[in-house]
């Protein structure tokens, strides 16, 4: 395992005179070493749940920018006991409004930016960028640091670089620390942002880095469904990298599902399914439109239609036979509230290719076992029954984005860009109603 990061103390200085000291850091430090060849991450770590916990007292500083496992308990419990609805998610405004209400008005320390989670620390990033918007209003203070991996050898040379935070209010990043950017990208190494908040928020700034051809990574599970949406549509017509940690939580369900069908003999069941239903926690349905927009794409359906009512979202497909195919959307409120609305816990999929009822198939997939016998109630007892229980994925946002990092993806995934294209058409279909 590679040696965790070492950092100096960061230090305070004017905006005006990063650019300057970060292009001396090298030169004075180590005339051999001029920083890593690798890439540069912005981050927009603005942490709000985190901010409102400290300043509520509910918990302890430091604010590090970090999903801890304090932060979630603590946050479920309010969450509980102020009878929010079950359904409401830890990154809701409604959570935040109510925290935002018995604030106290004191500083703490402000610990984002200054570490880097091993998994993204592993990759050794040139320059790593944190916006670290507050909650009070404050003027922008900026912090510059140096690391180096510790060497496991004494002949190895460290693979260094540099970090900068940039803290104040939105407004204040948004006049002053967006010009302090301009300065610090280096020209001839890829630049990613990881938009670590909300879609809905901020939008100006989040524009800013459409226009400066950062590749993205964003997350659809944070924002209103039309808000995520918009900005898919809108990275597609610009031709912009797109990476969406909402369909990187998804590739359990697609690859259980791919290896169901694996077997050649179980094929014939694709040319025959009639019916899907995806269950969702709460009504965030972005990442149950991507599975259906991913199932109809490979398997070359056309969108028909989509109806709502109060429990369901009800979509029609039609195979190249005329044959119809009708799948559903099932918002369910579960009795624990949700890191992120609108994950998917359970698919049933049923293929009928005889009129004979024990001959078809009904193949259940839940991150459960509860789950799948949820499913498994509707008259499918005299079917071929397929059940497999797919593993909830526990990683960090964090683990996700260096994954993505490592991939050093420049481009949206093609299997990627026709699900998001596919959603776009079933979603403006439903909204135009």
């Amino acid at each position: 395992m590679k040696p965790q990061l070492t950092l100096q103390t960061p230090l305070e200085l004017p905006y005006e005179e990063i650019s300057n000291y970060l292009n001396q850091l090298w030169i004075s430090e180590d005339s051999d070493n001029s920083g890593a060849n690798t890439f540069t991450l912005i981050v927009w770590q603005p942490a709000w749940l985190e901010q409102c916990l400290v300043q509520s007292g509910l918990i302890n500083g430091p604010i590090t920018g970090n999903l801890s496992p304090e932060i979630i308990e603590v946050a479920k419990n309010f969450i509980l006991d102020q009878s929010l609805p079950i359904t409401t998610s830890l990154n809701s405004g409604e959570l935040l409004s109510l925290l935002k209400e018995n604030l106290a008005k004191r500083d703490f320390e402000d610990y984002r930016g200054q570490f880097f989670e091993s998994s993204i620390s592993t990759l050794n990033p040139r320059r790593l960028i944190t916006l670290a918007p507050t909650l009070n209003n404050s003027a922008i203070k900026t912090f510059v640091s140096a690391y180096c991996p510790l060497s496991e050898s004494s002949m190895t040379q460290p693979i260094c670089g540099d970090l900068v935070v940039i803290r104040g209010d939105s407004n204040s990043i948004e006049k002053k620390g967006l010009k302090i950017i301009d300065q610090l990208f280096i020209d001839e190494l890829p630049s990613w942002l990881w938009w670590n908040g909300n879609l809905d928020e901020s939008a100006e700034i989040f524009e800013y880095f459409i226009n400066h051809g950062q590749r993205l990574i964003i997350d659809t599970a944070l924002g209103s469904p039309k808000r995520c949406l918009d900005v898919l549509d809108q990275l597609l017509n610009s031709n912009k990298a797109i990476n969406d940690l909402n369909w990187v939580r998804l590739k359990s369900w697609r690859e259980s599902l791919a290896m169901i069908f694996d077997p050649p003999s179980r094929r014939p069941i694709l040319a025959h399914i009639t019916d899907i239903d995806v269950d969702i926690v709460g009504d965030h349905l972005i990442q149950a439109l991507f599975l259906i927009s991913w199932i109809s794409d490979k398997l070359e359906w056309d969108f028909v239609n989509v109806e709502r009512n109060n429990e369901s979202i009800k979509i029609k497909f039609m195979r190249k036979n005329g044959d119809t195919i009708s799948t559903t959307i099932n918002p369910l409120p579960l009795g624990n509230p949700s890191i992120h609305l609108g994950q998917v816990i359970g698919l049933r999929l049923i293929s009928k290719i005889s009129d004979v009822q024990k001959n078809n198939t009904c193949i259940i997939l839940g991150c459960e076992s509860v789950e799948c016998m949820r499913l498994e109630a509707g008259g499918m007892a005299d079917m071929q029954l397929i059940e497999k229980v797919v593993p909830n994925s526990f990683s960090s946002s964090e683990y996700d984005v260096s994954k993505l990092l490592g991939s050093s993806r420049g481009n949206t995934s093609p299997l990627f860009e026709n699900t998001i294209r596919i959603a776009l058409q079933i979603f403006n279909s439903f909204h135009d109603k």
